[in-house]
């Protein structure tokens, strides 16, 4: 049996972001819910998404990487969907698009993510447990890279997600 996952990465980097505390000239502010149980409820939602979305689409067999940003509008819906990367297979963005623009858990945020936050789902798709964890590092690197790359970067808040696509 040939199963394929999608599974999405919040790398070490941001993990490392998200768990200094946001200052706001100069004083501590202690967030109501905290970005990391904002970041795997969001996750547990990506996963549902994922594995729904691959049922109505017909993604294709093999592996690839996409990632998803967009923002958060006012009432909580997921806004300006746009794929930041492709994964080489267009089955696969459209499951990964399909996936965020339906995403519902963004209703309440932690206490100091602005309305503009822009927010990124790295999803990946890959044909067994080996090609995820090969995925998963090469992933690792790209982020780490990326993070590294400007002060905007580092303010991307990223998505975690481990969700199996159906086998046909």
């Amino acid at each position: 049996m040939n199963k394929v996952f999608a599974l999405a990465l919040a790398t070490a980097a941001s993990a490392a972001f998200l768990a200094q505390p946001l200052l706001s000239q100069n004083i501590v502010v202690t967030p109501s819910v905290s970005h990391q149980t904002f970041v795997e409820k969001v996750s547990r939602d990506l996963d549902r998404q994922l594995a729904t979305a691959a049922r109505l689409e017909n993604a294709p067999n093999g592996e690839g990487i996409s990632i998803v940003r967009f923002t958060r509008a006012s009432d909580g819906d997921v806004e300006n969907v746009k794929l930041y990367r492709a994964s080489g297979k267009r089955g696969f963005d459209r499951v990964a698009m399909r996936a965020v623009s339906r995403l519902r858990s963004l209703d309440s945020v932690p206490t100091g993510v602005g309305r503009d936050q822009v927010y990124q789902a790295n999803i990946i798709f890959a044909e067994d447990v080996r090609d995820a964890g090969d995925l998963n590092r090469q992933l690792a690197a790209e982020e780490a890279a990326r993070i590294a790359s400007s002060p905007a970067e580092r303010e991307i808040l990223a998505l975690g997600s481990a969700a199996p696509r159906p086998t046909s």
